[in-house]
């Protein structure tokens, strides 16, 4: 799994441990889960009995499918998918997605879109193994870097924080929507990567009530008085900074 970057106000063992053991369209803050209907269903068999790539996840149709049995239990529990194109009377294989079941309960935890060359388009993660998707990402499809992230930072089922990145992969505005209603509350405001400031809508009207600085961040940035577009704007303004590595 790719280092995608956390933001301070995710933070959950579960996530940390999938992290750990996997080492290896651009969404709306409301767009939330419903938990009776699972992201990642359990995959038909074949009739052999074993399970399949799952077709609701990636582009399946005239792919070549790889796949690998990681805990040797005669179970596929991972799948490659492969498209062949003709690039000047050369015929040129190159992977489109990965699904991956870490549990090996029969559903994908684990999902990874590629582009013609390799790159990174978007990501799916079930961090804590409950059939459904607790994280989101985006990616730039040329570059191949972070471009917004979601998560359902407290696994209800909704995605509630919202991370947008710069075109070099620098964080540079989070949203948090602690009270559930598809809005967002809570923004931290960030400055070539740097968290700056955080202001706050304690009383979920609307309206930003208060803003606290970090000692030593610099620039000011003026707190909005109303949640409109413009203030949307200025929390997220992009500041450029240099790329980081990318796995």
């Amino acid at each position: 799994m790719s280092n995608l970057p956390i933001s301070r106000a995710f933070r959950s063992p579960a996530g940390a441990a999938l992290l750990l053991a996997a080492s290896s369209l651009t969404l709306g803050l409301g767009c939330g889960k419903d938990k009776q209907e699972s992201t990642t269903p359990v995959d038909a068999t074949s009739a052999s009995g074993l399970p399949q790539v799952d077709p609701t996840l990636c582009e399946t149709g005239g792919k070549n499918v790889i796949t690998y049995d990681l805990n040797k239990d005669g179970q596929p529990d991972v799948w490659r998918l492969y498209k062949t194109e003709d690039e000047g009377g050369t015929k040129v294989e190159y992977m489109t997605c990965k699904q991956v079941d870490f549990d090996h309960d029969g559903r994908k935890d684990w999902v990874v879109g590629f582009g013609r060359k390799g790159v990174r388009q978007y990501e799916k993660v079930d961090m804590d193994y409950d059939g459904r998707f607790d994280l989101s990402a985006v990616y730039d499809p040329k570059t191949g870097v972070v471009a917004e992230i979601e998560r359902d930072s407290d696994f209800d089922g909704q995605y509630d924080l919202r991370e947008t990145y710069d075109s070099t992969g620098r964080i540079q505005g989070v949203q948090l929507d602690k009270d559930g209603n598809g809005k967002p509350d809570e923004w931290e405001q960030y400055k070539d990567g740097v968290l700056i400031a955080i202001l706050y809508d304690d009383n979920f009207d609307g309206k930003v009530d208060r803003r606290e600085e970090v000692p030593g961040a610099r620039p000011k940035v003026e707190m909005p008085t109303l949640l409109d577009n413009t203030a949307e704007s200025s929390i997220n303004a992009p500041s450029p900074s240099p790329a980081p590595a990318t796995p």
